[in-house]
């Protein structure tokens, strides 16, 4: 369990980053900041404040001239989550933002690259580390570690000419078992970018649990002044956490991923965490946001 930290609970209800389930319908992630805290997390979780960063209007964007769909919105939200969490992180305070989909991380990736440099332990069932060209679907909840790390056109990899946010090297990219072949473009895989790069298969083969922490320690040992932690809970196995836009087969489980947040939170050098792609339209009976809500609570408290 982390140490008892004083959070700012940031909610980015942004759904502008995916794609529509079926014609005529919004991807429901939007919905997960108003469905935690019904399930109870505004109750169990000790924050400071609790602010709200209203996302544009959703388009389907199906005519976009770059493959990302409401990429100029997505630039535009971007820079209006980077004020609420550089406005956290003067106050000394921890920024804990409720997504919404994966392209939120673009806010507080500016909001970090604007105060130094700093490192990134991403947790996610996806590598999220793609070009536009790679996109099947033209969401950037697919691109975002790519984005974040300089790759992709400028208009979201260098806002305000500071691109990339992330350098490879100070990246952690932690419980992928996403292993589908994408067509070749001019990125790099994972393994071979020069981030660490441990996905499902290899954490196994060590032991969840201790693997992850040796990789968090080499984390924590790069010349940085701190590290965000993204988690997509689609890293956690379906079978516990169907609620997601890109179910997949397997996965981590509460415990597991319950300790290694817990270590990387205990190291002290966590400076900021979001969480993202609940999808409160696939829990009718609000089950999966009753647990998911105490478990967040749980980890930060």
């Amino acid at each position: 369990m982390a140490a008892l930290r004083n959070i700012d609970l940031i909610e980015a209800p942004s759904n502008l980053g995916l794609k529509p389930p079926k014609p005529g319908k919004q991807p429901g992630v939007r919905h997960a900041p108003d469905a935690l805290a019904k399930a109870g997390l505004t109750l169990k979780l000790q924050y400071s404040s609790r602010r709200r960063v209203a996302a544009p209007t959703y388009q389907a964007d199906e005519s976009r001239e770059i493959n990302i769909r409401n990429a100029k919105s997505i630039a535009a939200y971007t820079e209006q989550l980077a004020t609420e969490v550089t406005r956290s992180l003067i106050n000394k305070r921890f920024p804990l933002m409720i997504g919404g989909d994966c392209s939120i991380l673009l806010g507080p990736a500016v909001a970090l690259r604007q105060r130094g440099r700093y490192g990134l332990l991403f947790i996610d069932g996806h590598t999220d580390f793609f070009l536009p060209e790679q996109s099947s679907t033209g969401g950037a909840a697919g691109m975002d570690l790519a984005l974040a790390t300089g790759w992709g056109p400028d208009l979201l990899s260098n806002i305000k000419n500071l691109g990339p946010y992330f350098r490879t090297e100070d990246v952690l990219l932690l419980g992928n078992r996403d292993y589908s072949e994408r067509p070749v473009a001019n990125i790099p895989k994972p393994e071979q970018s020069g981030m660490d790069y441990c996905d499902l298969d290899k954490l196994r083969a060590a032991g969840v649990v201790p693997a992850a922490q040796a990789h968090i320690d080499t984390l924590n040992q790069k010349p940085t002044d701190g590290f965000w932690i993204h988690l997509d809970v689609d890293a956690l196995n379906d079978s516990i956490m169907p609620a997601v836009d890109s179910p997949q087969a397997d996965g981590l489980s509460w415990d597991e991923i319950t300790a290694i947040l817990g270590y990387a939170l205990n190291t002290g050098r966590a400076i900021g965490m979001e969480i993202t792609i609940f999808d409160p339209d696939l829990d009718p009976d609000a089950s999966l946001a009753t647990i998911l809500s105490s478990q967040i609570a749980a980890w930060l408290s």
